[in-house]
């Protein structure tokens, strides 16, 4: 059997060859906070310890640097087929009406710097209407996965101003999210409902969406 002067003397063995707590524990078979016990205090075992820490710290600077390229080279592959499926998909749906509205209402009314939102702004339900027509037809987006908000002025009824944007959109209010409130009266007629806001989270849909414009505004 082994006595525990000996185990004491293989952990210190060990410490000083680097090892950490948790894997001298498992090779000595005592408890970890056994070994800390025994070792927490000698300065060598703290020097081994900062040695440790920057080694970590080192290795997770390469692991994060490795991760990162493999994320980028992969992020640049499925960018690239979404620009070769966007091309041959333009090429389909350029004649049909409802593409076309879809992005030029984008073009006029969209946001057009977030890279991984599609997000559309407007007062008029029937933009918003056509612009989620769009959307489900060549995007592919299912009812779920819209998101929609409204900006109202103090003097609108938020529960008015909702039922009405959801019964023409026929949105349900699961795709409801926060509504903002502004100071100020809605002197416009058009802002009676507030300022509607469609959103549509993914980097590839809006790169797809904007090949498209980018391919459209080629032909004008």
């Amino acid at each position: 059997m082994i006595r525990l002067e000996e185990k004491y003397e293989q952990a210190v063995q060990f410490r000083k060859r680097g090892f950490t707590y948790s894997e001298i524990a498992k090779i000595v078979d005592v408890s970890v906070s056994t070994i800390s016990l025994w070792l927490s205090k000698k300065a060598f075992s703290k020097k081994i310890r900062d040695e440790n820490f920057k080694r970590a710290a080192k290795d997770n600077i390469k692991r994060m640097r490795l991760i990162n390229k493999t994320r980028n080279a992969e992020r640049t592959i499925r960018y690239a087929e979404a620009d070769a499926s966007a091309e041959t998909e333009y090429k389909h749906y350029k004649s049909d009406p409802l593409f076309v509205a879809g992005l030029m209402l984008y073009v006029g009314e969209g946001d057009k710097t977030t890279s991984h939102l599609i997000r559309i702004a407007n007062a008029d339900i029937a933009i918003h209407r056509i612009f989620i027509s769009f959307a489900k037809t060549y995007l592919g987006v299912p009812q779920e996965k819209f998101r929609f908000w409204i900006l109202l002025y103090p003097d609108l009824s938020e529960k008015v101003c909702v039922q009405k944007w959801s019964k023409e959109l026929k949105l349900t209010k699961t795709n409801f999210h926060k509504n903002q409130v502004i100071e100020g009266k809605s002197l416009k007629r058009t802002l009676h409902h507030g300022v509607g806001n469609t959103i549509i989270g993914g980097t590839v849909l809006k790169r797809k969406l904007m090949k498209w414009i980018e391919l459209s505004l080629k032909e004008l």
